[in-house]
């Protein structure tokens, strides 16, 4: 029996060691002895034969689920490289949002603006037309009263009637030819 280490050993089952029988001889062993022993090693190599199969059983569920981690690896590395172009679109779609909503922002800024200088303009040319319409006013206002001062001053000084007054002055709007009751 070759048993080299990394060669399987040769396959025995523990019913073929059960079974072995020996050659009588006549000075030979005690055949009583030789078959307990040969049952107790029986059971022993049945106990490692076991433990082999469990043992081959669970490297080779691990190795399958070994494969299924890796397999899972793989759509873990798909998964990120997909979310990375994801995060990527959607960093881009922000800064374009940004962009956008920045220049909606100050559109609406200089319209705002715009609408109010020009609303300041008109309120601005509002107040200049009224303080010119002051002045006139004013002016006016200012003729009206010196020339009402002039008549109050010159009716004080004038000693004729304002009847006579009345009557010249028809006389000279009215013309020559036309009469005037007296």
């Amino acid at each position: 029996m070759d048993t080299r280490p990394g060669q399987n050993p040769p396959k025995l089952t523990p019913l073929e060691i059960k079974n072995k029988e020996f050659k009588r001889v006549m000075w030979g062993y005690a055949p009583q002895e030789v078959i307990a022993f040969l049952d107790e090693t029986a059971k022993a190599w049945e106990k490692v034969q076991k433990q082999e199969k469990e043992l081959h059983d669970k490297v080779h569920s691990l190795n399958e689920e070994l494969l299924r981690w890796k397999g899972r690896e793989g759509e873990m590395v798909k998964l990120k490289e997909r979310a990375a172009v994801e995060a990527d679109a959607i960093r881009q779609k922000a800064n374009e949002d940004v962009a956008r909503v920045f220049a909606e922002v100050e559109d609406k800024a200089n319209h705002i603006r715009t609408r109010t200088e020009d609303w300041l303009a008109q309120v601005i040319e509002q107040i200049e037309a009224t303080e010119r319409q002051k002045h006139s006013f004013m002016t006016a206002f200012r003729t009206a009263l010196e020339s009402h001062y002039e008549l109050l001053k010159n009716e004080e000084t004038d000693t004729e009637p304002l009847g006579a007054r009345l009557h010249q002055f028809l006389k000279q709007t009215m013309g020559s030819g036309s009469q005037l009751p007296s």
